[in-house]
């Protein structure tokens, strides 16, 4: 049974940039997605509202509001010395997490290279952007950041726009065409405001100290937990934790 992949999706950006730090390492930024059954009609398009918070070596993927209702939880990626990687999934309103190592995410056959690194990271990773052709005379500027486009295939004939900032290795907004439905993922706030008049918005970013107070369980210890209902509450919340439809019957 392939086990599905959370965390995909989609995030991200700007720069709290301290003395030494890379702009492109250290960024953080609030996204929306819409995905919308060709022919779009915008009543029926799906809404996600997210923050990518990005550091040199972790992605912290948070999930606001999903078709307008609430969302509470987060996808944290972290990459290990050995180009080992490890993941943890978090549920911030029970302030509980599932983390799983290097070895559960090869058990579970979920990828994890450089490539996916830079998909969770980047969103575009380096290879697509190289397969797609810049368009001239398209160069603008957004939050202070010069923008290039990109436009052409991906994968199975997916037509693909791209509004890149190099500076960030972000994209401003991304525009996909599928055969029967679109995706546009599309920057929302930097932080912090970068843009004249641009309200400030604080990243809700899961600190060390918070993360240290919730309940850690590890993925591989999810089967003993099976007949124990009050363990089992919480999990029944866990929907999009990798893995847990096989201890779920």
């Amino acid at each position: 049974m392939r086990l599905k992949q959370t965390a995909g999706c989609f995030a991200l950006v700007m720069a709290m940039i301290s003395a030494g730090a890379q702009a492109e390492e250290i960024v953080t930024a609030r996204y929306d997605t819409v995905q919308c059954a060709l022919p779009c009609q915008a009543d029926a398009a799906k809404h996600l509202q997210w923050w990518l918070m990005r550091d040199q070596d972790e992605v912290e993927i948070r999930q606001l509001y999903q078709n307008g209702e609430p969302a509470h939880h987060s996808s944290l990626w972290q990459k290990k010395p050995g180009g080992q990687f490890s993941y943890i999934y978090l549920m911030h309103d029970e302030q509980r997490t599932i983390d799983y190592s290097d070895v559960d995410l090869k058990l579970l056959a979920i990828k994890m290279d450089e490539a996916t690194w830079q998909l969770k990271t980047q969103l575009v990773t380096d290879s697509e952007l190289a397969s797609l052709q810049k368009v001239a005379d398209e160069a603008s500027e957004q939050y202070g950041y010069a923008i290039e486009k990109y436009s052409g295939t991906l994968g199975n004939g997916i037509r693909s726009q791209v509004w890149w900032i190099p500076a960030l290795k972000l994209p401003y907004k991304v525009e996909y065409t599928y055969p029967q439905h679109t995706v546009s993922i599309q920057l929302q706030a930097l932080q912090p405001a970068a843009k004249p008049g641009q309200p400030v918005e604080v990243a809700p970013k899961t600190s060390l100290t918070a993360l240290s107070q919730y309940q850690h369980v590890d993925y591989a210890d999810l089967g003993d937990m099976e007949h124990n209902p009050s363990e089992m509450q919480w999990l029944a919340k866990a929907h999009d934790a990798p893995g847990l439809q096989s201890h779920h019957h």
